[in-house]
Order: C-alpha cells, then sequence, then structure tokens
C-alpha cells in the first residue's frame, strides 16, 4: 500500500484525524506565518533567531522551543521525498491557513521526488454548520465524510503558491500589491486571504490596521467586555484566522504604546503563551481613549503618535515615519 502522509493545521484537528479510520500518518504544521519575520528559507539560522526572538516577546513563547519546533518540522519536510508517495494537505480559506498552504507547497514543489502525489482539501464550509471557522471545529463523523474529497494539486496551483512565498518574502510589499491584480482563482480562497495580508498595514488615513479599527469601532462610547470583543472580531473578521494569543497582541500594539488609544480594566497583564486565562477574565473590559477616539474618527494618526516595529511577511515597519502604508484610495502601497 502506499505511504500517505496528511499535513494539517492544528493539534486539535490532527487528533481528531488520528481517530477518523482515515488511512495515513499525520504532520501537524505548527507555525504563524501571518506573524514576526519571514524568509524563503525559514530554517535560516539568522532568521530564525530573529524570530524567535519576536515570538518570546509578542507571546512569550520559549526562544529555544520554537527553534526547536521548526527546525524539526523543516528536518521533517526535507525527508518526506524519502518514503512518501502522496502527501495531502488539509487547509482552511482564512489567511492563517493560506500563508501555510502557499509556504508548504513552495517547499513541497522544490522536493526531488517528481512521482510524489500532492493533494489538497481546502474548504470554507461544512453542511450543517452554521460558522464554519476551522477544520478543528468538526467531530470524527464529519471529518470521515471528507475522506478522499481531497483533488490533485496541478502545477498552476505549485508555481502560484511560489510566487506568493516570493511576494510575501519580499523587503517591500510592491510586488504583493502586483500579485493582487493577478489571477489567483487556481488557489480559489487565495484572493480574500491577500487582501487581508493587506489590510494589516497601517493605513494613510489614521495609520490604523483594519483590526486595529475594527477594535476601536466595536468598543464604541461604552467599555466591552474583552472576551465578547475578541469573540465579535473573530467573527467580524473570520477571513483572517485570529488565535486568542493574536488578538491580545494586537490589542497590546494600541494598548502598551505611548500614548494609548485603549485602557483596560479588570487586569493589566494579557495572557501569554502557556498560561491560563486569568481569574475573572471575564469581566476584564476595554474602553477606548480620548486619543484613541480621535484616531478612530480619523483626526489623529496612530504611527505619528506611537510609531511601530512590527513585520508583514518580510517587510519591517519600524518608526513613525517613512512606512510603508496601506493607501485607502487604491489596493496598493504607499510610503508616507
Amino acid at each position: 500500500m502506499p505511504n500517505k502522509l496528511h499535513i494539517v493545521n492544528g493539534d486539535a484537528f490532527g487528533d481528531k484525524l488520528r481517530v477518523s479510520g482515515i488511512d495515513g500518518d499525520i504532520l501537524v504544521w505548527r507555525e504563524s506565518l501571518y506573524e514576526g519575520p519571514i524568509g524563503m528559507q525559514m530554517s535560516d539560522s539568522v532568521l530564525l533567531s530573529i524570530r524567535a526572538a519576536y515570538m518570546n516577546l509578542q507571546h512569550g513563547i520559549p526562544e529555544e522551543l520554537f527553534k526547536s519546533i521548526t527546525l524539526q518540522q523543516e528536518k521533517a519536510m526535507d525527508r518526506l521525498a524519502e518514503d512518501i508517495d502522496e502527501i495531502v494537505l488539509w487547509f482552511e480559506h482564512d489567511l492563517y491557513d493560506q500563508l501555510m498552504l502557499c509556504y508548504l507547497l513552495s517547499r513541497l514543489f522544490a522536493l526531488p521526488n517528481p512521482s510524489l502525489k500532492l493533494s489538497l482539501l481546502s474548504i470554507n464550509q461544512f453542511p450543517g454548520v452554521e460558522f464554519f471557522h476551522g477544520l478543528g471545529q468538526l467531530n470524527v463523523d464529519q471529518i470521515t465524510q471528507l475522506h478522499d474529497k481531497w483533488l490533485p494539486v496541478n502545477e498552476d496551483q505549485l508555481l502560484l503558491a511560489c510566487k506568493v512565498w516570493t511576494a510575501y518574502s519580499a523587503s517591500e510589499p510592491l510586488l504583493m500589491a502586483t500579485l493582487l491584480e493577478e489571477d489567483l482563482s487556481a488557489l480559489p480562497f487565495l484572493q480574500k486571504a491577500l487582501q487581508a495580508n493587506s489590510e494589516r498595514y497601517p493605513s494613510s488615513q489614521n495609520g490604523l490596521s483594519a483590526n486595529q479599527q475594527l477594535i476601536l469601532e466595536l468598543i464604541g462610547e461604552e467599555e466591552m467586555p474583552i472576551l465578547s470583543l475578541f469573540k465579535r472580531v473573530s467573527q467580524t473578521a473570520s477571513h483572517y484566522g485570529l488565535g486568542d494569543l493574536q488578538f491580545w497582541a494586537i490589542v497590546d500594539s494600541i494598548r502598551k504604546c505611548e500614548i494609548p488609544l485603549v485602557r483596560l480594566a479588570g487586569g493589566d497583564k494579557l495572557p501569554v503563551y502557556g498560561e491560563p486565562l486569568p481569574p475573572h477574565f471575564e469581566e476584564w473590559r476595554l474602553q477606548r481613549s480620548d486619543t484613541g477616539k480621535l484616531v478612530h474618527a480619523g483626526e489623529q494618526d496612530h504611527i505619528y503618535l506611537n510609531g511601530m516595529n512590527d513585520w508583514i511577511g518580510g517587510v519591517h515597519l519600524l518608526g513613525k515615519k517613512g512606512l510603508w502604508r496601506r493607501n485607502a484610495a487604491t489596493t496598493g502601497f504607499l510610503k508616507m
């Protein structure tokens, strides 16, 4: 019998797939490729050190643990050509998964095994699931229904994935802007995912990313429980695939800055990697500051006030001026 490997995102789904009866081994890919510095070769020692330091600062992930997991995954990928006949990739529609899918397809395309069969199962809905946000929602019986529903990966999909990863790894967003004007239908969920990626850049109007703007908008004039806010943002911006750690980091980007745009009542430190939710966390609330109201209305500029130090793919956004921004009038980018 041919040796089959399923590559999935998330241990919760991987555990269910193991008991579903679907044949094949399972490799869970544990990475968040829409955070931190990105390059063409993710195992590069210099990049990996910078990336591990970023994840430690952002989420409290121990640097050596992050490096170890990354290198283990990359080595497993390098060995795939040795004893695997077919690989099935299971990935969803959101930015989190689509970036991971493009990276893995670009890596698999480079493997020295022309006879390796690649298949893909990529969905954005499932019958009976009213609000589908991920494969991890499905129970074992539902997962079993997806057996053999995957389709062969074709050359157009592989070439497109390579173009996406090259553009995403670039130190300027211009390749990505050009790519967004092209036909991306070979991977049907890619267009919306890459548009979401562009919305991570600060706006030319007030310096906020789309999710920062959404947070201020949903809070409104009163206070809002932070868990309720997380649920609302996750539903409204489901095409990002935000996890809780990513959401806390976005909140902190407008809370722990020089001139805060939001205030947190109930506690001071949001959870990091490996920590349980604090006691009475359901009572913690967020409120816009006076400056936050002005920035939300476009009367002040978050970047000019607070600057930033963050990465979007290979683009390092550092400082208060001369940063790449999302052009509010077009789909392109400008420096200001």
